[in-house]
């Protein structure tokens, strides 16, 4: 097999950007209506709904306690102090009312200054060396000086 028809293979089994690699159709597709004909539930998937903890919510969306939960094992609405429920009160989103919070419990509310950048890695660098040390390091070198340009 030639380079180009190899490339060629290849590439048409790359599947398009953003799309699923399986793709059903007719009844099977997502969107039909006669999806839900195809089996009954069963008596397990009904008893499994009526479970207390299972979420309560519609289609994909997640809420962020949940997926905190999920991904890091960590409730998130648990109280630290007496492990009850907490809720969400208020959501601050605009700067005047950040700053006035942050000021509020002690926090700094301008963005910190960023530190210098550090100055660049002086004993990887012969020369740099040699301009620190001065010249006691000349004839020990095992190169032919083909890194002393800097």
């Amino acid at each position: 097999m030639d380079p180009l028809s190899l490339l060629c293979r290849l590439a048409a089994s790359v599947p398009p950007p953003r799309l699923h690699t399986i793709r059903y159709a007719g009844v099977l597709a997502p969107a039909s209506p006669w999806r839900s004909r195809l089996a009954p539930p069963s008596p397990q998937a009904a008893a499994a709904s009526d479970e207390p903890g299972r979420p309560d919510h519609a289609g994909g969306y997640r809420p962020w306690a949940e997926l905190l939960a999920r991904t890091f094992a960590v409730d998130v609405l648990a109280c630290p102090t007496c492990q009850g429920r907490m809720k969400l009160l208020a959501l601050v989103k605009g700067p005047a009312s950040i700053a006035r919070y942050l000021a509020a419990v002690g926090e700094a509310a301008e963005v910190p200054q960023r530190s210098p950048g550090r100055g660049p890695p002086y004993w990887k660098s012969r020369v740099l060396r040699r301009q620190v040390l001065g010249d006691e390091d000349e004839g020990g070198g095992r190169g032919s000086g083909a890194d002393e340009v800097a």
